[in-house]
């Protein structure tokens, strides 16, 4: 078993380590059920309280692993990053460690029904046509019978996965419920998960800039998503991590100082080089809240 570790404790590679765990298992999980294999559960809660721990106790490190974007292993990193956001929205509102846990089990598990579509269907580099959109949109009720049927897992795990497409206005699927009816968990997931999705390069689209995601949702806010819960969400996530190297559409490249909620969409950074030029032997900082003009157009690392 594990040794639980302090934060302090935690070097930044052991932050990392913790993150490329987490991954790990959630591919072997998934790769398992795919292939109708007996699901480790030990493995799979320990994952999960893993994740929870080291997320509570320190948000903004876990913040800057978000993203790490590999485009054939994106179903698993993606599931992890929506556990850190759920973690850190769910911990905003309040919620006990037993409700974040559970949460964070539907969180790594929201698109373990993807297991049950065809890989044509699931790794299309171009847009679904209406009937594969059909078969795709079922992985949501996949979802629901394949945790269901694991050992251990509490009920209301399923329904949460079986509900992260439903939209606040009642658009959404399977089943086209709306506002509160929406089981909580399930429309925190959902902000989480298209704010993810937004940021990561996919086959067919180039990726949101951070900034631009969070504009995005909040332009969904009442459609989409609940808007009590996504004030929180984009008041509790670091829009722009600390210590991203961003480049700046002035060609300056810079370092994003820390910051988080609506701050960080326009964050404070210390210029460290010019894409094109010598680097900078004096920092200075950018305020881009007060440069209305500047923004962030590619991150480097």
């Amino acid at each position: 078993h594990m040794q639980r570790l302090s934060v302090k404790e935690l070097k930044p590679g052991m932050r990392l380590a913790r993150y490329e765990d987490a991954f790990a298992n959630i591919k072997y999980i998934m790769e398992c059920i795919r292939y109708d294999k007996e699901t480790d559960m030990e493995v799979l809660k320990d994952t999960v309280n893993d994740l929870v721990h080291h997320i509570l106790n320190d948000d903004m490190i876990f913040m800057t692993l978000t993203g790490i974007r590999d485009i054939d292993n994106y179903t698993f990193l993606h599931s992890v990053d929506v556990c850190i956001y759920t973690v850190v929205t769910s911990k905003a509102i309040g919620m006990s460690f037993d409700e974040i846990y559970e949460l964070t089990m539907a969180a790594i598990l929201h698109d373990v029904g993807k297991c049950k579509i065809p890989l044509a269907i699931l790794n299309k580099p171009d847009k679904l046509t209406s009937e594969e959109f059909e078969i795709m949109k079922r992985h949501t009720l996949y979802g629901l019978e394949i945790v269901n049927q694991m050992p251990g897992l509490n009920q209301k795990i399923g329904k949460i996965i079986c509900q992260h497409h439903e939209k606040w206005d009642g658009s959404g699927y399977p089943m086209g419920i709306k506002g509160n009816d929406i089981e909580l968990g399930a429309r925190i997931i959902s902000i989480a998960d298209v704010y993810d999705a937004l940021t990561a390069n996919r086959v067919y689209r180039k990726r949101y800039m951070p900034h631009e995601a969070a504009e995005y949702l909040m332009a969904q806010n009442g459609t989409q998503f609940d808007p009590e819960l996504l004030k929180r969400f984009i008041e509790n996530i670091a829009v722009y991590p600390q210590d991203l190297i961003v480049l700046l559409n002035t060609g300056e490249v810079a370092r994003v100082l820390p910051s988080k909620g609506i701050a960080s969409m326009r964050p404070r950074v210390s210029v460290i080089t010019r894409k094109d030029g010598p680097p900078i032997l004096d920092p200075y900082e950018i305020d881009l809240l007060e440069n209305p003009t500047v923004f962030v157009v590619d991150i480097i690392s």
